[in-house]
């Protein structure tokens, strides 16, 4: 059966962002923080690791806006989700989780105790990025439940319970179910409480798509304003000595206002066709970008003309080459027979014949990475 489908092309521009934001965060920390003293060696790059910050809730909300918009779409089959889902996401995750245990084992010499084998994959610790991939897994298992909530104020509602017990969890953890392995789960940064609210408004935008667009286009001088004095809030919050993770309160401020800042942005970049389809590739690759990026940062930095550059330069340089070799990767893995089920990448949708569709990117439903 063939299906109308509506296009989304700001989407892969949102993502691109979001996966950039991330590399952006990895790379400050493999160049300029030190674990021993729980700080950055160098300031500014402190502060761009903390506004990058931004991209993995990000990630969230365009993962809960795709499925949506799929189920929207075509209708919701628990059979085709749930093999969707385990070739997309959970085969990606298992693969890449043996990847770096063995690239982590063999060339980095820096795996840490852990008790058994089964933990690094239970808990998303093969490395240090991949817990956000067993969060994404969580919010799959909730989503045949959740997306049911029907457009108006049953999902608004939804959305808030959702969104208070997103903020309380936060608050009140630690906490104590009194089975070790399960107090560990639920009180890790990857437990679906720390990020429901993020998944949440991704629903929320996919159902209300149409309104939202036409607010954020009628009021964009009262929202450029809004925008502008939220960005100097985060700017003069931040703290090196009190470090922020993805997971923070006050990201359930900044997001929404962060996505509409975002299809601002897209206006601007769809004018340059070259820009354009740079931003849409990043965002078709996101997912793959995020397994793979870790390995792009580890190798910039270790080029000897990196040593010799300034922190900040330095900076640049691993940054937009960790991008660069990343695309490169998911593009040759994507060649790969059976590539896919390393990589996801999104592929061309067929429409109906009888109508005649623009040649535009089309986004698969599948979540794209990130750690934080």
């Amino acid at each position: 059966m063939a299906y109308n489908m509506k296009y989304y092309d700001e989407i892969p521009v949102i993502r691109a962002v979001a996966a950039m934001l991330v590399v952006a965060i990895h790379t400050v920390n493999s160049i300029a923080y030190s674990a021993s003293t729980g700080g950055f060696t160098s300031e500014p790059l402190g502060y761009i690791n903390q506004l990058a910050r931004l991209g993995t809730p990000v990630f969230a909300v365009i993962s809960g806006f795709l499925l949506t918009i799929s189920v929207v779409n075509r209708g919701f089959s628990m059979s085709h989700f749930a093999k969707s889902r385990f070739t997309k996401i959970l085969i990606p995750y298992i693969i890449w989780s043996i990847f770096y245990l063995l690239y982590r084992a063999f060339y980095l010499h820096n795996l840490e105790p852990d008790g058994e084998l089964v933990n690094y994959f239970v808990y998303g610790k093969a490395n240090f990025h991949l817990y956000f991939i067993l969060t994404v897994i969580q919010f799959y298992v909730l989503f045949p439940f959740i997306h049911r909530f029907k457009k108006g104020w049953p999902l608004i509602v939804a959305f808030l319970i959702l969104t208070v017990i997103n903020v309380l969890w936060i608050k009140v953890q630690p906490v104590s179910l009194g089975i070790e392995s399960l107090d560990r789960f639920v009180n890790d940064k990857m437990f679906i409480l720390n990020w429901i609210s993020f998944f949440m408004f991704g629903i929320v935008y996919a159902k209300f798509y149409d309104e939202i667009k036409a607010l954020i286009f009628k009021y964009q001088k009262v929202l450029w304003v809004i925008i502008f004095i939220l960005f100097v809030d985060l700017f003069v919050s931040i703290d090196l000595e009190n470090l922020h993770s993805s997971a923070h309160i006050s990201n359930l401020i900044y997001i929404p206002f962060f996505i509409v800042f975002l299809n601002y942005l897209y206006v601007w970049i769809k004018q340059d066709k070259i820009l354009l389809k740079t931003f849409t590739l990043i965002g078709n690759y996101s997912m793959g970008i995020y397994l793979v990026h870790y390995v792009g940062i580890q190798f910039m930095k270790r080029l000897p003309v990196i040593n010799e550059i300034a922190p900040q330069s330095k900076f640049v340089f691993i940054f937009i080459g960790a991008v660069a070799l990343s695309v490169g990767m998911v593009w040759v893995i994507g060649k790969l027979p059976y590539g896919n089920y390393i990589v996801p990448i999104p592929k061309k949708k067929v429409t109906q014949p009888t109508q005649e569709v623009p040649k535009k990117s089309r986004i698969d439903p599948q979540f794209s990475n990130m750690n934080s």
